[in-house]
């Protein structure tokens, strides 16, 4: 696990700006760093590296990589988990290897097969690889996006790294907030910022997930896709051979993520996804690893849900290490985080998951795994329930699962007939999808909320369940990627590496041609893992019904403990300098939080981050 940064330029560019720009992603790759400078054409070409070593920590892992014949220069962030298959494969064709390292393979792949090599990786990266003898740089992000990658380009230049920061380093670039992305991370509860490659910096962009770029020493640049999820068929198998086959895909996905040449461990919440991957190690694959978790409130089975954390503990023989975060730091924490995130985070439990992962460092676990994605495969969120009653066409079963539902959850009735007048109006476009959340654009002044007016189109899968493509949506555009955002700064701002076991792309193929019954049945959600589990977690932890999710009781503390800090915030000459705000609306907002008339906390963690990430990069600056 490690940071990139390049470019191709036809400027001149001294060596103080390659050691700055690598320099700011340090923390990426603290064990060992390298760059390689090419000149052609009166271009100047940059691959500079920082490395986390994870796969052969030996010298024989040194970034950027250069092939054997010098044609190919190699740099390379992530982890390609079927590289000893793919090695296998490479040496029955005659490719020799030095190292055992996952990069070597990923080289000698983009050799034997070109750009066909990343629809054969199972893993997460994100890459650039100078193919000296086309003039052409190639770059490639895995499918999920776990792995992130930005560039900034125009006729002169393209530059690309792991984090903004880097790109920033480059040299009379002229960098502006992107305002109609501040304007739908707070008015849309955060869940589109992700519908598009835009960065909260005008003219900054991701690399798009699932696909390889190619760019020219003119700096023309083309995109392909490699893999798509678009449209399938549900299985028809017997119940008993799904399980099997889900189950064995699980294991399997684990597997191949404890690949590693130095300790791992594992986030655990004390719910199904991380229970899961922390009991699969331990009994099935003989891998004792270790737990974090963090409890964030004294509420038990919602803030504190150490009953079941200490099931799973117990059931292991994990060690464990557990973290309560003092919200009175919260200002400075998020101020810190922001030197690492580069944009605003988009919910309130990343600051606690990265006071967990600040603490991991004594622990020396430099891998971590995460139960990310569970949700969005296997209808895991409350609302799921409401999109699959719609899918239910025979009333007997209808009726059934309404009941279920009910008396697990001690849901109120009357969500039933809401959401689904909802889902109706949606369907007839009487209403827009975005309408499910709270509509927070009264904040913004009149100018700025004419000039970001929103517009949000969602492409979707071709099937015929209303539940599959919610989740669809939430894979690739709402919640996994904003959460992927947040999970790789975090630890990577503490130099460790953190593997998704639920976003193996086979996994996410077989859940979501599955029918909507392997998903919610009997008025619980995530059905076919219970089942394929069964022997294997806890059955306190499996039999659960409640979900919580690892959530912060972020509402009370804005009326405590951080209530001065807010207020000052809203007080402020650097608040009202950032020029977009209605601040008489939002004092009137706070204030209904205050009283506990509505529950702000989303708006306000949102307000808060943009406050600190606009001082941070431009009021310091002397822009506004």
């Amino acid at each position: 696990m490690c940071g990139i940064v390049g470019f191709i330029s036809s400027e001149k560019i001294n060596d103080d700006v390659f050691s700055k720009m690598l320099h700011s992603i340090d923390h990426r790759g603290p064990d060992d760093n390298g760059y390689n400078h090419i000149e052609e054409f009166n271009k100047n070409i940059f691959l500079g590296h920082t490395r986390l070593s994870i796969l052969d920590t030996s010298s024989h892992g040194h970034q950027p990589m250069i092939s054997e014949d010098e044609n190919f220069v190699l740099i390379y962030n992530g982890e390609v988990y079927n590289y000893i298959e793919i090695k296998e494969e490479l040496v029955l064709k005659g490719y020799i290897f030095d190292s055992t390292s996952d990069t070597e393979v990923v080289l000698k792949a983009f050799i034997e097969w070109g750009n066909n090599c990343f629809s054969k990786f199972n893993g997460m990266w994100a890459l650039a690889i100078y193919d000296k003898n086309n003039k052409k740089m190639i770059l490639s992000r895995d499918r999920v996006g776990k792995k992130p990658l930005y560039y900034y380009k125009d006729d002169e230049k393209f530059i690309f790294a792991s984090e903004i920061k880097a790109i920033l380093d480059y040299p009379n670039l002229n960098i502006k907030p992107n305002m109609k992305k501040i304007y739908r991370y707070l008015s849309t509860n955060y869940r589109y910022i992700d519908i598009d490659t835009e960065s909260y910096f005008e003219n900054i962009y991701q690399i798009e997930k699932s696909s390889f770029v190619e760019i020219d020493l003119d700096i023309n640049m083309k995109t392909k896709k490699y893999w798509e999820l678009k449209e399938f068929n549900n299985y028809h198998k017997k119940e008993n051979d799904v399980i099997d086959e889900f189950r064995e895909l699980m294991i399997d996905s684990v597997r191949l993520r404890l690949r590693s040449d130095v300790p791992v461990g594992c986030f655990l919440s004390g719910g199904m996804d991380s229970t899961s991957i922390m009991s699969i190690a331990y009994k099935v694959l003989k891998t004792p690893i270790m737990a974090f978790s963090g409890i964030t409130g004294e509420e038990k089975g919602i803030y504190d849900e150490s009953e079941y954390i200490n099931e799973v503990i117990k059931d292991t023989n994990a060690k464990y290490k557990f973290i309560k975060p003092d919200p009175a730091d919260i200002f400075d924490t998020v101020n810190e985080m922001l030197d690492y995130h580069d944009e605003p985070i988009c919910t309130v439990t990343w600051y606690s998951l990265y006071l967990i992962v600040k603490n991991m460092k004594d622990a020396n676990v430099p891998v971590v795994l995460n139960g990310h994605g569970g949700d969005e495969l296997l209808a895991g969120y409350w609302d799921h329930y409401q999109y699959n009653f719609y899918d239910i066409k025979d009333n007997d079963r209808l009726e059934y699962e309404i009941k279920h539902w009910h008396n697990n959850h001690n849901r109120n009735m009357n969500e039933i007939s809401t959401n689904q007048k909802m889902i109706e109006r949606v369907l007839n476009k009487e209403q827009k999808e975005i309408d499910r959340f709270t509509d927070y654009s009264y904040v913004f002044n009149q100018d700025f909320q004419n000039e970001n007016n929103l517009n949000i189109e969602l492409d979707s899968i071709k099937c015929d369940s209303l539940l599959t493509k919610r989740m669809y949506k939430e894979l690739f555009y709402e919640t996994v990627p904003a959460s992927l955002r947040a999970e790789d700064r975090n630890t990577m701002a503490h130099s460790i590496e953190s593997r998704s076991p639920f976003l193996d792309h086979r996994l996410i193929e077989f859940s979501y041609a599955l029918d909507n019954k392997y998903k919610i049945r009997d008025g619980i959600g995530k059905w076919i893992l219970r089942e394929s589990m069964k022997d294997i977690l806890p059955e306190k932890v499996r039999t659960r019904k409640d979900k919580a999710g690892f959530i912060a009781p972020a509402d009370e503390w804005f009326r405590t403990v951080n209530k001065d800090q807010i207020l000052d915030m809203l007080s402020s000459k650097e608040f009202e300098d950032i020029g977009i705000f209605n601040i008489d609306a939002i004092k009137e907002l706070y204030n209904e939080h205050l009283t506990s008339k509505e529950n702000h906390q989303m708006f306000l963690w949102q307000l808060i981050n943009v406050f600190i990430w606009y001082k941070k990069f431009f009021i310091k600056k002397g822009e506004k």
